[in-house]
């Protein structure tokens, strides 16, 4: 580097910009091996081994925005019904993830010049383009590609996982109140949140509240990403529990384990989404046993947990069908039930006489299982007889 006079240096971050630039513009390609390369290149451009996201040098804000623009455009299209493919999506959830998480010290950013003043060719602004890009990931969620392969909300998780743990802690200039704004979703309010608290009200406030099944399925497997992650590292490391992100997960570990629940008890919940839950409460548990056993843990933190385990334990173990147990189905889903069944089968339906279980459903059944684990997880064994 002493060898390098600073008209070089400056022609090295030219080409690093336009190499970026091409990456971007080469995502949505027609030809898969191309649209691939273009997504793995980004991938191993920024790739990094540091908790933390390294600082973005500014000169690379104007084509990082260009990356982000096309990545946004290329996710949308093959998501579509007109060309949907898991493979390109998978490849570009991924380079997504990194691309969020490697310009976190350019969210916000937007160009001080007034737009006349603007090149036309890098009209983008990085803080912008990032916002487009997480709705491209969260559209994803519960579409026409989501259903060829619904494995593809895990990987949307892990990457909304590295746009919202990118950063351990800081300040934010807008957002640094923890409580979330009271009502219904507000796009304006969710695009001025750190990324950490941005993701978590979106989830929350519209993705899991959406009156179409598909997407409230597909968000069994986000949440997963988003609460393991947290659990796991922070049973690798306590000291881990004092990042943002980690913090975030921690004061919505109810709202968590309150939607796996919901999500456990849902009839039109598949097999993916059920396997999702029941590691997710598990996930959850983990959590809460690191940050009580903390030696900052206070008497809140375990008061927190109590009410978890008697949430979980009443869903699990009450006998009505008026609480939402996820052991249980209302009077409305068993007709669900019965009249998809008619509707399959053309006869009124006769379920399978087996053993003691006669009557009960298969989804019944498997949550009876889920019950059966979560009490011996909790030591609870009383409450599959009660």
């Amino acid at each position: 580097a002493e060898g390098l006079s600073n008209e070089n240096i400056s022609d090295c971050w030219e080409h690093c910009c336009d190499i970026v630039s091409l990456l971007g513009k080469g995502l949505a390609h027609s030809d898969i091996a191309i649209g691939n390369a273009c997504s793995k290149g980004i991938v191993i451009a920024f790739s990094y081994n540091g908790r933390d996201a390294p600082i973005l040098n500014p000169k690379l804000f104007d084509s990082m925005a260009l990356a982000f623009d096309a990545m946004s455009i290329a996710l949308k299209k093959f998501s579509s019904i007109d060309h949907a493919d898991p493979t390109r999506a998978s490849s570009l959830i991924q380079a997504a993830g990194l691309l969020l998480a490697a310009s976190t010290s350019g969210a916000g950013f937007t160009k001080d010049t007034a737009p006349d003043d603007k090149d036309e060719s890098n009209s983008i602004d990085l803080g912008p383009a990032r916002l487009q890009c997480t709705e491209a990931l969260f559209g994803i969620l519960g579409s026409t590609v989501y259903r060829k392969d619904d494995e593809l909300s895990l990987i949307v998780g892990e990457s909304l996982v590295k746009y919202a743990d990118a950063l351990g802690s800081g300040e934010w200039s807008t957002g640094s109140d923890s409580e979330w704004k009271e009502g219904p979703y507000d796009e304006s309010y969710a695009f001025g949140l750190p990324p950490h608290r941005h993701v978590l009200y979106t989830m929350f406030k519209r993705e899991i509240l959406s009156s179409n099944p598909m997407k409230r399925n597909s968000c069994a497997a986000t949440f997963l990403a988003l609460v393991g992650h947290a659990s796991r590292m922070a049973n690798i490391d306590k000291s881990y529990t004092q990042r943002a992100f980690v913090q975030e997960i921690w004061t919505h570990l109810s709202l968590f384990q309150a939607s796996f629940i919901k999500l456990l008890a849902d009839p039109k919940s598949k097999q993916l989404s059920r396997e999702s839950c029941c590691k997710g409460l598990a996930a959850c548990r983990g959590l809460a046993a690191v940050i009580t056993s903390s030696i900052e843990s206070n008497g809140e933190a375990s008061s927190q947990v109590e009410s978890l385990n008697e949430k979980l334990l009443k869903a699990f173990g009450q006998t009505t069908n008026y609480g939402q147990s996820a052991m249980m189905e209302s009077e409305a889903q068993a007709m669900e039930r019965r009249n998809d069944a008619d509707s399959n089968n053309g006869t009124a339906g006769q379920e399978a006489q087996v053993g003691g279980a006669a009557g009960m459903s298969e989804a019944t059944l498997g949550a009876y299982r889920e019950m059966a684990s979560a009490a011996i997880s909790l030591n609870q064994i009383d409450v599959l007889y009660s």
